[in-house]
């Protein structure tokens, strides 16, 4: 990574999932260019050992956590409006906080856990704060997506929190997500929501783009690669699996946030919106995660799941 610099003194950072992994070296590497940054997670004590590790790390005092659960919609708002009595302009949102469900869970909105904390709390967070984007602009928002997106052939609106039954169901007992991790375990219906959710956010991506076009907002995507990271844990045997391959073919969380660090703070594309990018370059999406039509009515479903 960089040695401490000041390119981005001045600016007020949000990184959201920034105690560990890519989004923990996200906030650090942002503290070490001279931002202030704002590390979000759920767990307090964590948090508050994070940003005396970045301080430490980086010489940089400001650096701030606050706490938020991504996955209930009042916690959202509960934060959104925190986070803007302390700060009305925001220079960098970094949607970076997701996870992947082996069995079927529900938030405490009753929603499907995965589409929940990977599409529903981003997009909400994120129209909540658009206000201090725009008195910040020229501001970027920088959206976690995943190439596991291209695993499905487009957005289940018919059945967005994977409720249907039968064979290839959601699981709800260990039982059935063993079957799934040892005879297809990359159609494993929790990867399979996961890559939806992935797809979800690249088509927000592209319709968010759009409508802030002249707000002077800069909205792109960041597949960050594989990542050797403890991402999978509390998935029990399908988890097991995924720690495995992830060890043995990913990347370091440092690698992985490069492309991430790009997007929020490369003079080179100030003025570049919509975009899907790895490994600091544009790349190729699915035709799926292109569709202008999925992309409005995903941002209608969103603001009906949401109350927006």
């Amino acid at each position: 990574m960089d040695s401490p610099n000041s390119t981005m003194a001045g600016k007020t950072c949000l990184v959201t999932g920034g105690t560990a992994g890519i989004g923990l070296v996200t906030a650090r590497e942002l503290a070490r260019r001279g931002a202030a940054v704002v590390v979000v997670g759920r767990n307090a004590d964590l948090g508050a050992q994070t940003v005396a590790d970045i301080r430490q790390a980086t010489g940089n005092d400001a650096v701030t956590f606050m706490r938020a659960d991504l996955s209930s919609q009042a916690d959202v708002r509960r934060f959104a409006a925190e986070f803007l009595s302390r700060h009305p302009r925001l220079d960098v949102l970094v949607n970076n906080a997701g996870a992947l469900n082996a069995l079927r869970r529900e938030s405490v909105d009753g929603i499907e856990m995965t589409l929940a904390l990977n599409h529903l709390g981003p997009f909400l967070l994120t129209n909540l704060l658009l206000g201090a984007l725009k008195a910040a602009a020229p501001s970027r928002i920088v959206n976690l997506a995943s190439s596991a997106h291209e695993d499905v052939d487009g957005f289940d609106f018919d059945d967005p929190e994977a409720r249907a039954g039968g064979f290839g169901a959601y699981p709800r007992s260990e039982a059935g997500s063993l079957f799934y991790s040892l005879a297809m375990p990359w159609a494993h219906p929790g990867f399979k929501q996961y890559a939806r959710t992935k797809l979800a956010n690249l088509l927000f991506t592209r319709e968010l783009a759009k409508r802030v076009a002249a707000s002077g907002i800069a909205v792109n995507a960041a597949h960050p690669g594989v990542i050797a990271s403890r991402f999978a844990d509390g998935n029990g045997v399908y988890g097991w699996f995924m720690r495995r391959f992830m060890n043995v073919r990913g990347i370091s969380p440092e690698q992985g946030a490069l492309t991430t660090l790009y997007l929020a703070t490369s003079p080179d594309i100030e003025e570049s919106t919509g975009g899907y990018y790895t490994n600091q370059l544009p790349a190729a999406c699915s035709a799926a995660a292109k569709d202008a039509d999925a992309a409005k009515r995903l941002w209608a479903l969103s603001e009906k799941m949401t109350g927006l």
